[in-house]
C-alpha cells in the first residue's frame, strides 16, 4: 500500500491519533490484559476503529517488547505502560551472551505480530502502522538510559557494538511485522531526544537510516520531547514521516521538512487530548490545523501516546473539527 496515497486519497486532512490505551474504556479491559493477549488487544483496536474511523490504525505502543524478548525483566502494572526494571548489559562480554530473538517465538513479539495479522485481515483498505523500538532506545533499556548517554562519550566502541546488535533485533522484528501485513513501521526513539545533532547522527540517525534502507519500506520516526534541534538530522534518516511531540512548534519547523515527508502531530496527549476542557481542545486543534494549512502532507495527531483514561470526547473532537462537522 502506498502510504501517502492511502492517507490523502480523499483529499482531506488525515487524522491519526496515537491511541491504543484509551480503547480499554470501550472494551472494559485493562492495559495488562491487552498487552498480554492478542485477541483482547485486537478487540480493543477494532472498537477504536469502529468508534472514530481513523485514517490509519496502530496497535498499542509498548517500548518493552524487544527488551523482554531479549530476557530483560519487565514491570507489568495492571493499567499503566510496561517498563524495563533492570538494565544488565554493562560490557561487551555480557552483550555477546545475548541472542537475537525470534519474532515468532520469543517474548511477546508473536503477540504483536498476531495483532498485525488481524488488523491486516480486518482493515484491508486502511494503512496499518506497527511500532518497533529505536536502536539507541533499545541500547538504553539494555544498559540504562543515563549510562548509555555517558557511554556515548566515554565508551564509544561499546555503544556502537550495542547499536549494531540492536539493529539486528529490530530488523528481524520489523521483517515479521511487514510479513504480517503492516503497511508502515514507526520507529520509537525517545532516548535520542537528549543528544546533540552530531551525537544523534552518530548514535541514532545513522542506524535508523540503516533500518530504513534495509526494509525499503514506509518508515516513520517518532521521538518524544523537544526535538526542534534534531529536525534536520531526523530528515537525514530518509524516513517517510516524522512524528513530533507537542514540545515542538510545528509552525517553526515545518519548512525544514521537505514536501513528501509526513509531518505527524502534535497535540499535547496529556494536558490537551486526555484532560483538556472542550473549549481548550477545540481551540488547540483549530490553531494547529491553521498553522499547518500550507503543508501538503500534514497528519493531525497527538504528540505522543494518549493515556488510557483520556476523555474520549476530546479524541472525537479531533475528527469532528478536521472533517468540518463542527
Amino acid at each position: 500500500m502506498d502510504l501517502l496515497n492511502a492517507l490523502f486519497k480523499e483529499n482531506k486532512l488525515p487524522v491519526v491519533p496515537l491511541m491504543g490505551f484509551p480503547g480499554i474504556q470501550l472494551t472494559n479491559t485493562t492495559i495488562k490484559q491487552n498487552l498480554e493477549d492478542a485477541q483482547t488487544q485486537f478487540k480493543t483496536i477494532k472498537a477504536l476503529k469502529e468508534k472514530f474511523n481513523p485514517d490509519a490504525v496502530l496497535y498499542m505502543m509498548d517500548l518493552s517488547v524487544e527488551a523482554e524478548a531479549l530476557g530483560l525483566k519487565i514491570n507489568k502494572p495492571e493499567n499503566e505502560s510496561y517498563t524495563v526494571s533492570e538494565h544488565p548489559i554493562t560490557n561487551i562480554e555480557e552483550l555477546r551472551k545475548l541472542k537475537i530473538p525470534n519474532p515468532l517465538k520469543d517474548g511477546r513479539m508473536p503477540l504483536f505480530v498476531e495483532v498485525t495479522k488481524k488488523m491486516a485481515k480486518e482493515f484491508p483498505d486502511v494503512p496499518k502502522i506497527a511500532y518497533v523500538i529505536g536502536p539507541y532506545t533499545l541500547v538504553g533499556l539494555m544498559t540504562g538510559a543515563e549510562n548509555t548517554v555517558i557511554n556515548s562519550m566515554m565508551e564509544v566502541e561499546f555503544v556502537h557494538e550495542e547499536l549494531n546488535f540492536a539493529v539486528e533485533v529490530i530488523k528481524r522484528y520489523g521483517d515479521a511485522l511487514i510479513e504480517a501485513g503492516a503497511d508502515a513501521l514507526c520507529i520509537l526513539e525517545p532516548t535520542a531526544t537528549v543528544l546533540s545533532p552530531a551525537m544523534f547522527e552518530e548514535f541514532s540517525g545513522n542506524y535508523v537510516k540503516q533500518l530504513k534502507k534495509y526494509w525499503n519500506y514506509p518508515t516513520i520516526l517518532h521521538i518524544c520531547g523537544n526535538t526542534t534541534h534534531l529536525i534536520p538530522s531526523m530528515v537525514k534518516t530518509g524516513c517517510d514521516g516524522l512524528s513530533l511531540d507537542s514540545d515542538v512548534s510545528l509552525r517553526d519547523v515545518k519548512f525544514q521538512i521537505p514536501d513528501g515527508v509526513l509531518i505527524i502531530g502534535n497535540l499535547n496527549p496529556v494536558s490537551t487530548v486526555a484532560y483538556g476542557k472542550r473549549e481548550q481542545v477545540e481551540k488547540e486543534i483549530r490553531r494547529l490545523i491553521e498553522d499547518m494549512k500550507d503543508k501538503k502532507h500534514f497528519v493531525l495527531s497527538s504528540g505522543c501516546d494518549i493515556p488510557g483514561d483520556a476523555d474520549l470526547e476530546n479524541i472525537q473532537l479531533m475528527f469532528d473539527v478536521a472533517r468540518g462537522r463542527i
